[in-house]
């Protein structure tokens, strides 16, 4: 049994760019309808809206007091540069999406696995909204929950987790990031040698996929997860995002469906082996076919292994060399400064 963050406000709640707010949507509500066929295996949470000072664990007053005059708003406009959507009423829709990392976090005392289709809002940095996020619910969960346990975050996604990194960069918390990158692809940073700071030295690990990267560079950039195995973590919060699927309209890497099914039986031989609670995240995803590849993620946790469409392939021999050169810098330093 898995449990299942869930309320019907999801299906209307969307902070990304006017161009693609309903393809946002559509996949929340593609993937609600996909979940009926295994209905019996899950178990649907309904998440308590977080309170305002829940906020503070990671983000500025000044930028509180922001996002709620724009929730006052009689308008539809932006909080930042142009992409991360405001309107009225969005306050309260922030505080149900915080809400639903809080909740998990009290449920995973009675479950291994928790998922939360709409969450993973990896780019909001402590001051300001970026990239379709307007906070960092990922960041404040792994802050509440590495006071008392040790954690570890895998971030999954087309693009950088740069605000997971910046907000958590000197924090003893291990931190895998896996993205595409190409120095300009956004957000642009996540270098491999931003390795962390103070006690997160050696903590930070940038994967980054060159354009066009297929199945088989994903299954080698998943590799670095071995790491896991001797930092030992009680939770891993997993942010499972889709958009790396090659019919996503923000489109940079070539994944089928088969990744992320993948990428759920990786997480699942993993707690088993090092006995983990997770906590999971929908991410990014902005295509027709985003809906299938989270419903694939959960179908390989749940250890049903699936191919659903033609395996793709490109930049495998790349992507095992820095793995490769990753793994050497973690386990030179990791060990050094965290034995």
């Amino acid at each position: 049994m898995i449990g299942v963050i869930w309320d019907d406000r999801f299906l209307n709640i969307s902070f990304s760019h006017p161009m693609i707010r309903d393809i946002a949507k559509a996949r929340v509500r593609k993937f609600r309808e996909l979940l009926d066929g295994i209905k019996d295996e899950i178990l649907f949470i309904k998440p308590e809206p977080a309170k305002e000072e829940d906020l503070l664990i990671v983000h500025s007053k000044e930028y509180l007091r922001k996002l709620k005059e724009a929730s006052k708003s009689p308008y539809i406009g932006f909080l930042d540069e142009g992409d991360t959507v405001h309107y009225p009423g969005m306050f309260d829709d922030v505080l149900l999406i915080l809400g639903g990392s809080l909740t998990a976090i009290k449920f995973s005392s009675f479950l291994d696995f928790i998922y939360i289709p709409l969450g993973g809002f990896h780019h909001a940095l402590p001051c300001r909204a970026m990239g379709f996020c307007p906070i960092n619910d990922i960041a404040i969960a792994a802050k509440i929950l590495s006071k008392t346990r040790r954690v570890a975050i895998l971030d999954v996604d087309a693009h950088h987790g740069n605000g997971i990194q910046r907000i958590l960069y000197k924090d003893e918390i291990l931190k895998i990031n896996i993205f595409g990158y190409d120095g300009h692809f956004f957000p642009g940073d996540g270098k491999m040698d931003e390795i962390g700071e103070g006690k997160g030295k050696g903590l930070n690990l940038n994967v980054q996929l060159p354009r066009g990267s297929g199945d088989d560079a994903f299954a080698e950039a998943l590799r670095v997860t071995q790491v896991l195995e001797d930092f030992h973590p009680d939770y891993l919060l997993v942010n499972a995002g889709v958009d790396g699927h090659k019919d996503d309209s923000l489109h940079f890497l070539n994944l089928s469906a088969n990744s992320f099914n993948y990428l759920g039986q990786r997480v699942r031989r993993l707690q088993r082996e090092l006995n983990f609670k997770v906590i999971s995240y929908g991410g990014g995803g902005y295509g027709e076919s985003s809906a299938l590849c989270m419903f694939e993620y959960i179908l390989g946790y749940l250890g049903k292994k699936d191919n659903p469409e033609e395996e793709t392939r490109g930049n495998a021999e790349r992507v095992k060399e820095e793995v490769d050169e990753i793994l050497k810098t973690f386990y030179s330093v990791f060990v050094k400064n965290h034995s």
